[in-house]
């Protein structure tokens, strides 16, 4: 876990500490990483801590809120979560929005990097609303941004440009320069995130979008991070920079950046993005049609002294792997696949460990500053708490294994499943209710399903609800909620969009259902479906009632003589 735990015992008392040198030292580290110098600074702020007594807890709480929003850059992130629980537990004693905000923004950030997607989202909504009491521009946008990475580890990169964006125009409207990059910086990633995406659903119109969006965005990241005088920063973009151009083959325009980049990163001793550069270089040179070359410099960087990181290995084995299939040795690219799987299993594993170790670490921090409200049943606690660490320890690690293995898609339709539907719907009421935006909820159901089934076999009743599945896809925006929340019934949640409209957006689906070809199912197949709508202003509804109101006007069009769409 963090090196914090091994920490000498803090001061008790106040008596010796000189506030003005503290808060002098603290400026100087922010300097330090302002330059790009996240090392130096980390290791002064812990330097800071050893003389800040508990009494300070401003003070503490602001040196652990920057801590846990450097540590990622290091590579720590247990360490990063838990520097951000012990700020949040102090931003809550002290009731500061600001602090709070900072706290949750770390947090969100770290459990994104962790892939607990749900738990991001989560934080990332508490930072958002935090920032917005406090008034704060600057971590409204940190806030948003952070929730871009939530979606993002979602596998929701729509969504997730979509909250950079909106961080982006509220960092726009403030003077910190670093935000302002980060923004930059993530949208290009999630762009590119977006062109994987398109060019695995074979979607040409889509991809040239993300690329063209990549680059666009890559490119002003770029100009900022050069202003700002950070080595760091200039690599960072320049590698998205880099990913852009060569996934628009744009060669030429590639080279001299990546050039650039692999100095950058050599010189400044970035060990992790130094790996990415010369990774680069063989994505550039199989790209060039000197497949053979790029799996040299490939399998000599898995077989480097320094072993690189599982995510970094895992990038150089992907690469070897669509290497040798694109020179079509086949042998080999099959033998790179498998190990691909391997080492995805591993870090599946590896997750499981570091995400139980961050609950715990939640846990141990809330035990701890319920120790410091109240001495006598801290005592009591203490004399249960190897037990019950033990056993929490044990029933965390089963349950998020079980997570794990739980599917959180429905396995027929390839869509949601009522589980998530019944975790994100209230999200996006809140989502909708803090962005003064409309919501829609509609309810969807096939008209006489069981008689398809009784009448075709229950293989062309999947079929149908296979190929409904496909047309909901394709009608429906990529950002909207879509889930199968029972045998024949559908859900879809239309943020930003009135109940009018999705009344609209629903008869268009409709009527693609009249029209399809179901006859290429079975001979004489006939679907429909009857479609209820609720919605309007979130602050009116819970996600709850938005629901049982669209259910109700689904029995509204059923009653009404079915295959037609019904405004509650």
């Amino acid at each position: 876990m963090s090196a914090l735990l091994d920490l000498p015992t803090l001061p008790a008392e106040d008596r010796g500490f000189d506030a003005a040198t503290f808060d002098e030292a603290f400026a100087a580290a922010c300097l330090r990483a302002a330059a790009g110098a996240y090392e130096a600074s980390s290791e002064a702020l812990e330097q800071l801590l050893l003389t800040c007594p508990p009494t300070q807890q401003r003070r503490r709480a602001q040196t652990l809120a920057l801590l846990a929003h450097q540590y990622p850059r290091l590579g720590k992130l247990t360490a990063s979560a838990r520097c951000s629980t012990e700020a949040l537990a102090l931003a809550e004693r002290l009731n500061d929005d600001g602090l709070r905000a900072d706290a949750l923004t770390s947090q969100c950030y770290v459990y994104g990097q962790l892939l607990m997607g749900r738990e991001a989202l989560e934080s990332g909504m508490k930072a958002l609303a935090a920032a917005r009491r406090a008034a704060d521009p600057v971590r409204e946008a940190w806030a948003l941004n952070r929730v871009g990475v939530a979606y993002s580890s979602l596998d929701n990169p729509a969504q997730a440009c979509a909250s950079a964006g909106q961080a982006l125009e509220i960092a726009a409207s403030t003077d910190c320069a670093e935000v302002l990059f980060s923004c930059h910086n993530n949208l290009a990633y999630f762009w590119l995130r977006r062109v994987e995406e398109a060019r695995a659903l074979g979607d040409a119109a889509a991809l040239a979008d993300a690329v063209a969006s990549a680059r666009r965005t890559a490119d002003q990241a770029t100009t900022l991070a050069r202003q700002s005088g950070s080595p760091f920063q200039v690599a960072v973009a320049v590698s998205n920079l880099v990913n852009a151009l060569l996934a628009g083959g744009l060669l030429d325009d590639a080279l001299p950046l990546l050039n650039e980049f692999g100095h950058l990163a050599h010189d400044h001793g970035y060990r992790t993005l130094a790996v990415e550069a010369d990774a680069q270089r063989a994505v550039f040179l199989r790209l060039k049609g000197e497949p053979l070359q790029a799996a040299r410099i490939l399998e000599a960087l898995l077989h480097a002294a320094a072993e690189p990181p599982p995510k970094l290995r895992r990038l150089l084995i992907r690469s070897l792997y669509e290497t040798y299939k694109a020179c079509g040795q086949y042998r080999e690219a099959l033998a790179w696949l498998e190990e691909l799987v391997g080492l995805d299993r591993q870090i599946s594993r590896d997750n499981l460990v570091l995400q139980t170790e961050v609950i715990l670490i939640r846990d141990q921090v809330e035990q701890a500053q319920a120790r410091a409200d109240s001495a006598t049943a801290d005592a009591r606690r203490e004399r249960a708490r190897a037990v019950h660490l033990e056993t929490e320890q044990a029933r965390l690690r089963e349950h998020a294994m079980a997570l794990d293995r739980a599917a959180h898609e429905d396995v027929l339709t390839g869509l949601h499943n009522r589980r998530h539907a019944e975790f994100a719907l209230p999200l996006l009421v809140e989502g909708a209710r803090m962005a003064n935006q409309v919501i829609s909820v509609a309810a969807l159901d096939v008209d006489h399903f069981k008689r398809i089934n009784d009448s075709h076999g229950h293989a062309v009743g999947d079929a149908v609800l296979q190929q409904l599945a496909q047309l909901l896809r394709h009608r429906l925006r990529s950002a909207d909620l879509l889930a199968r929340i029972g045998g024949e019934e559908f859900l879809a949640v239309l943020v930003g969009i009135a109940p009018q409209q999705a009344a609209e957006i629903c008869e268009r689906l409709r009527l693609a259902v009249v029209e399809h070809d179901w006859a290429a199912v079975t001979p004489g197949l006939l679907v429909r479906i009857s479609v209820g709508i609720s919605g309007g202003a979130p602050q009116q509804h819970q996600g709850d009632s938005l629901l049982l109101r669209a259910d109700q006007a689904l029995y509204a069009a059923k009653r009404g003589g079915r295959n037609r769409v019904h405004v509650d």
